[in-house]
């Protein structure tokens, strides 16, 4: 008989036993339920519909493989054991079919009866895998695989035919005990199986987010041996080395077995996590994380040498520190009692010259109301051209005569800037009262007070032009004497005319222009006026705007007159995006949808090339005017339109336009360009108001701007790209037609308009307010700063002011009475932000003035050529003056103080080529020539120094410390903290642990390094702390713009600030109170040396500030301290932070 038959017949003749042997019945009735058992497991088990029925659901093929993870070789083990045979073709047969794209394998198993189950997929072997795991069912439930898939156990031999004995001697299969331990394995692989379905692939993860990715061969081997029965040996050499063994039909299965049980081992080592995927590349390396933390946890120690302990023990004894404290008493007191017994008046200086104020008798009056009187018949000068304001002269001058204040209402291209302050002059002259006739014009920015005093010293001509004058930052040319003067300056300067002049004495009228622009200078000086007229009765003061809330405005002025003066303007056509891009016939750019709700504030610069492209081309003659948010913006336009071939072939004058560009270089715009050329000015909103280019047809508005916010959480001010509002829309497009008819383009679509404020966001309300708080107590110092800035326009927030209060009382500025301290009276004589205004003072003390105002002067104007272009040029120029300073203020030093040199002697090839060596701007370079001769002026009012000269000058006493770089940096410290960095070596950054990673915190919270820094991406550092001047916010992030490395010695004699001492035996730890940045440890004798030479020095800062005088007694005792210092900070060792032994990559 044939096989098949043989076969079927065998089984046949076996079902009864093997029924009785599983089931456990006897007699007659096992046939029964022989048939019943198959009837039941038919109808629970079998997975797949009858012959050309449709497959059955995903959901339970799944679920069987669940069951069954590897259904094949457990099919295959099953028969192979029960039969005591290796070939299994004749007992297991597979076939496969298909169908619309769709496999059909049957399995057909000749034992222990003829089983026949289907299995569907859309490959042949996964189609096997699910008709293998149903007859695996199937056997479950006949008994022949137990219930946790255990395997029957194995023959010995054959019966007769070769098929196995019967069972029945055998009642339980699973129960042997020679077979326990293999039944474990054959278990625990199952098990392995099931909760693996890809062991492999969840092997290589794991070691690659443990390890590197490079390693993983390295570390995870697979050898496989074997004929027809593969076994494969895994060695795992991580986390420690371990050998796992697979064995299966098939490399491929044995090497799955093997790496699912290594997998089941590593999550019995709680290696993998709760859904079996792999941990973080940190939490593998526990121990490393936490020693790095207990490495950033102790304290620095600090090794005083010997040799510079005996120095401090000598200067010490030689100059006791309770002698000098007593000293400071005493002195303190004898001032004290002097102010009490001749306090004098200060001085109080003419506003106009800037030389003392001396009131002119009647007889001088009378004279030079009469000579101005003659002057002004004599010339006659004409108003040319006609302006509307001419029109409404009578009724402008005769309301500023009724009232101390009036509120004018100037449309704009009325000439009103131009032309109401002449006419008050005029009649004042006129009217014989010349002598007393000083009158003050403001303008919100420098271009702008110097064009219009330009304009109107020559509509006035030759003879009266010595009348009108200006008085800019770094620039002034003032009238050539007091009475019968005009004089146009910016509201920062008239803020510093107050403070030596708080009534405004031999003034008559002030006139304070384009007031809607609301920056906080203009809010205090309003507050200020208000004062003034109050006190000085002959003063006027006219408002001027052209739009804004005049009604507030005229109420805060105890509801004065308004006048209204109506403009004229030349037709401007009006367009906007849609029609701008339909014009053009071109497709919407990024950024610009038309139908974007919210549409992005940032513009899109290659648009606006596209844009003034079209203009050049098709437009009709005239300037093109460009309102861009900044200076990064100006230049990327630049260059994009530089780039253009049509540029290339047409070429046109192109002109930045930007608060910090020089006088001279602002005025170049106001020049007509050659015959042919077509002008083109990139501006910010410096050209929205008061100035006239005359030649513009075409404005460009982007329809944004730059607008600092604060955030008070932080302390972090932010320079964000905003939306203009409604009111700068007008403005910008009156711009176009001043002097003929003109175009405007907006780049926003037409309805954004309408979503736009009517009026621009006071900046008192978006602003730090230190600077601020600092003039308000040089004007009111017996006034409570949140009471004094309760009287502007629109107050601050209480808790804002209380904040800047803080902040400046932390620097020392004010005391805890909100009192000017010594060294606020100093830094209150600085015209720049309150901390560069301790940098400079600090420097002056210790004798490196020139390099604190080069820092200071750098600090406000960027001395590189910064673009996105070179970029990469200025990090290199950056880095080769840095060396090994990792300071960006110690880069700016040096750029300066070695230009300086070239200037004074070298030739003009070397200074061309050290401007291109480090990408360096000629004209900002010449604007911070000008800060530091403004900032020395500074320290010399505030008799720091006995004159500018002597702060600029490296070989004066004030500059013999200059070349300490150390000392250099500590003044830095001193000036700038408490804005301190603590740097931590060893980082988690997306779940990877990275030893040489460096993390930056403040007290505020973790910051980042700006890519302008040149500590940007370093992974080592001299010390554990950076200070720095200034951060930004971006995208939540708060980056550091500019850091410098702090030496711990800095940090411990320096600051101005409690300390807590912690003693242990003979060592000392101390640190900050509070959420403390800075430990250091040290012995206690060293402590107490240090302590002595700390009190030394604030003791001399102290009397330096309260008394300057002083200083010149005290030279060479302050001298030798002072080099005491240097040695102490070039001598002491600071441990640093290294990079790690290990790799960034490896971790482990």
């Amino acid at each position: 008989m044939a096989l098949p038959g043989v076969v079927l017949m065998r089984l046949r003749a076996l079902s009864l036993p093997l029924t009785a042997a599983f089931s456990g019945g006897t007699g007659g009735g096992t046939a029964g339920l022989w048939r019943s058992q198959l009837q039941r497991s038919g109808s629970k088990v079998r997975s797949s519909p009858q012959r050309g029925a449709a497959p059955q659901a995903k959901g339970g093929e799944a679920s069987l493989l669940r069951q069954f993870p590897d259904p094949k070789g457990l099919l295959n083990n099953t028969v192979s054991r029960s039969l005591g045979v290796s070939d299994l073709s004749r007992f297991i047969q597979y076939s496969c079919t298909e169908q619309a794209g769709v496999k059909r394998a049957t399995v057909t198993l000749l034992w222990p009866c003829r089983i026949q189950e289907d299995g569907y997929a859309s490959k042949k072997t996964d189609a096997e895998r699910f008709a293998a795991a149903a007859a695996c069912l199937r056997l479950r439930d006949l008994g022949v695989i137990g219930p946790n898939n255990q395997l029957p156990r194995r023959r010995a031999g054959r019966a007769r035919g070769g098929f196995p004995a019967a069972p029945c001697d055998h009642p339980d299969p699973f129960s042997s005990r020679e077979e326990e331990a293999e039944q474990e394995d054959v278990s625990r692989v199952s098990e392995a199986l099931s909760m693996f379905p890809q062991p492999k692939a969840l092997l290589n993860r794991v070691v690659q987010a443990a390890t590197s990715s490079n390693r993983c061969r390295e570390l995870m081997q697979f050898t496989t041996t074997g004929g027809r029965l593969k076994r494969c040996e895994l060695t795992l050499r991580w986390p420690e080395q371990m050998t796992l063994v697979g064995v299966a039909g098939g490399r491929v299965a044995a090497e799955r077995r093997a790496a699912a049980l290594a997998c089941l081992k590593l999550k019995e080592l709680e290696l993998l996590d709760e859904n079996n995927d792999p941990l973080t590349h940190a939490q593998y390396h526990r121990q490393k994380v936490k020693e790095a933390g207990d490495r950033h946890r102790q304290p620095v120690l600090l090794d005083i040498p010997a040799d510079l302990q005996l120095c401090m023990r000598e200067h010490l004894t030689q100059y006791p520190v309770a002698t000098e404290v007593q000293k400071l008493w005493e002195e303190e007191e004898l001032r004290g009692q002097q102010t009490e017994e001749d306090e004098e008046e200060e001085e109080v200086m003419d506003t106009i010259t800037g030389r003392p104020y001396r009131p002119l008798s009647d007889l001088e009056a009378r004279q030079l109301s009469a000579r101005l009187q003659n002057q002004w018949e004599r010339a006659s000068p004409g108003l040319n051209p006609d302006l509307p304001a001419d029109a409404h002269r009578g009724r402008l001058v005769s309301a500023v005569a009724s009232s101390r204040a009036v509120v004018v209402v100037g449309e704009t291209g009325c000439g009103k800037t131009t032309r109401i302050p002449r006419f008050l002059l005029e009649e004042q002259v006129k009217g014989g009262a010349g002598a007393h006739c000083n009158i003050l014009v403001t303008q919100p920015r420098r271009i702008s007070a110097v064009s219009v005093a330009q304009r109107v010293a020559q509509e006035m001509g030759p003879s009266l032009r010595q009348s009108v004058g200006y008085q800019v930052r770094l620039d002034s040319r003032p009238p050539a004497h007091s009475g019968g003067a005009l004089l146009f300056l910016t509201v920062g300067v008239l803020l510093r005319k107050l403070q030596s002049n708080p009534t405004l004495t031999g003034v008559s009228h002030v006139v304070v222009d384009e007031v809607h622009e609301r920056d906080i200078n203009t809010d205090l000086l309003l507050a200020l006026l208000r004062r003034c007229l109050e006190e000085n009765g002959g003063l006027r003061v006219v408002l001027m705007s052209a739009s804004g809330d005049t009604r507030r405005l005229a109420a805060y002025f105890g509801g004065c007159p308004v006048v209204t003066v109506p403009g004229f303007m030349h037709p401007v056509k009006q367009r906007y995006l849609e029609e701008v891009l339909s014009e053009m016939g071109a497709e919407p750019h990024k950024q610009t949808g038309t139908e974007d709700p919210n549409p992005d504030p940032d513009p899109d610069l290659d648009l606006v090339a596209d844009v003034i492209e079209h203009i050049d081309k098709h437009g009709e003659a005239g300037a093109v005017l460009c309102f861009l948010p900044g200076w990064q913006e100006i230049r990327a336009v630049q260059d994009k339109l530089q780039a253009k071939a049509h540029f290339s072939c047409n070429p046109q004058t192109i002109l930045p336009l930007h608060s910090s560009l020089s006088v001279a270089d602002q005025q170049m715009v106001f020049q007509r360009p050659p015959l042919g050329r077509r002008k083109i000015v990139l501006a910010t909103n410096i050209a929205e108001t008061s100035i006239t280019i005359d030649d513009v047809v075409h404005v460009v508005d982007t329809g944004t701007h730059k607008e600092q916010n604060y955030d008070p959480r932080t302390k972090v001010s932010c320079l964000d790209t905003v939306w203009i509002s409604r009111s700068n829309v007008t403005q910008r497009r009156g711009r176009a037609g001043r002097c003929q008819p003109g175009q405007s383009y907006h780049l926003f679509p037409r309805k954004h308009l309408d979503a736009m404020t009517p009026f621009p966001i006071p900046e008192i309300l978006r602003t730090p307010l230190e600077s601020l708080v600092v003039q308000a107590k040089v004007h009111s110092p017996h006034c409570q700063a949140v009471d004094f800035l309760s009287q502007v326009l629109d107050s601050p927030d209480p808790k804002a002011v209380k904040d800047a209060v803080q902040n400046l009382q932390d620097i020392g500025v004010l005391d805890g009475t909100e009192t000017l301290t010594p060294l606020g009276q100093r830094v209150a004589c600085m015209s720049c932000d309150p901390r560069l205004g301790k940098v400079l003072v600090l420097g002056a003390l210790f004798r490196c003035t020139l390099p604190m105002l080069s820092v200071a002067a750098c600090l406000t104007r960027d001395p590189f050529l910064n673009s996105l272009q070179n970029r990469a040029l200025v990090k290199k120029a950056k880095e080769a003056l840095n060396g090994s300073s990792y300071s960006d203020y110690l880069v700016f030093s040096r750029a300066v103080l070695r230009w300086r040199t070239l200037q004074q002697g070298g030739a003009r090839q070397s200074q061309e080529d050290f401007l291109e060596q480090y990408t360096l701007s000629r004209s900002s370079l010449r604007f911070i020539n000008g800060l530091i001769s403004q900032f020395s002026g500074n320290l010399c009012e505030a008799d720091l120094v006995p004159a500018s000269s002597d702060g600029q000058s490296l070989s004066s006493v004030y500059n013999e410390l200059s070349d300490e770089e150390e000392l250099l940096k500590a003044v830095l410290l001193a000036g700038l903290y408490p804005n301190l960095i603590q740097v931590k070596k060893g980082a988690v950054t997306k779940g990877r642990f990275r030893p040489n990673s460096v993390t930056l915190r403040t007290v505020g919270g973790p910051v980042l390094l700006h890519r302008s820094s040149v500590n940007r991406g370093r992974d080592e550092f001299p010390s554990r702390w950076l200070t720095f001047f200034s951060a930004v916010k971006s995208n939540d992030q708060v980056f550091i713009r500019d850091s410098s490395a702090v030496h711990p010695l800095a940090l411990l004699l320096l600051t101005d600030c409690d300390m807590a001492e912690t003693v242990t035996g003979d060592m000392v730890d101390v640190s900050f109170p509070g959420r403390s940045l800075m430990r250091c440890r040290l012995s206690a004798e060293s402590w107490e040396l240090l302590w002595g030479i700390r009190t030394a020095v604030h003791s001399m800062m102290y009397r330096t500030l309260s008394s300057p005088s002083s200083a010149s007694r005290n030279t060479e005792q302050d001298g030798r301290l002072l080099r005491l210092l240097v040695g102490l900070l070039n001598g002491t060792h600071q441990s640093g932070l290294a990079p790690s032994a290990d790799s960034d990559g490896e971790g482990g």
